[in-house]
Order: C-alpha cells, then structure tokens, then sequence
C-alpha cells in the first residue's frame, strides 16, 4: 500500500467519523487545533484505522497521534513490522 493510499484511506476515516468534508482535511491537520476534534472522536478515528488496516497498534501510540501525517506514518510502521 503506497503512501498515498494510506493517507487517503486515513482522511476518508475521519472524514465519515467527523463529519469534515475530505477536502478541509489537510495532510498536516491538527486533529485538537485545526479540525477541533475532541477526544471521544480521535479514539473513535483510532480504533477505525487500526481496523481498515487490520493492524493492532498499542493504544498509547494511537492517542499520541496528533496530525493527519502523524497517524500516515505509524501506519507505514506497523505496515512494514507486520510483513
């Protein structure tokens, strides 16, 4: 999966979980700051990506998570550590 797919696949979670349309959500987007996203929310966006993924990322790692890049890159990590 490229770089691409996964950052499209992320703002598509938060885009259907938030109610944002995909075209404000930018690739160095503050989930908190720039989207006003609450904490309900990011875990709700968390729990989604380790699903489309198919990936079982450690919760603190998740709630570290504070851009949309952020959340692209620990994906490609546990991506590569999974093969």
């Amino acid at each position: 999966m490229t770089e691409l797919e996964i950052r499209d696949s992320i703002k598509k979670v938060v885009a259907s979980v938030s109610d944002i349309d995909l075209v404000d959500i930018g690739d160095s987007a503050s989930f908190k700051e720039d989207l006003g996203l609450d904490s309900l929310v990011l875990l709700e966006i968390s729990v989604d990506i380790g699903l489309q993924f198919a990936l079982d990322i450690p919760e603190e790692q998740l709630m570290q998570l504070r851009t949309v890049q952020d959340a692209v890159e620990l994906v490609q990590q546990c991506l590569v550590a999974k093969v």
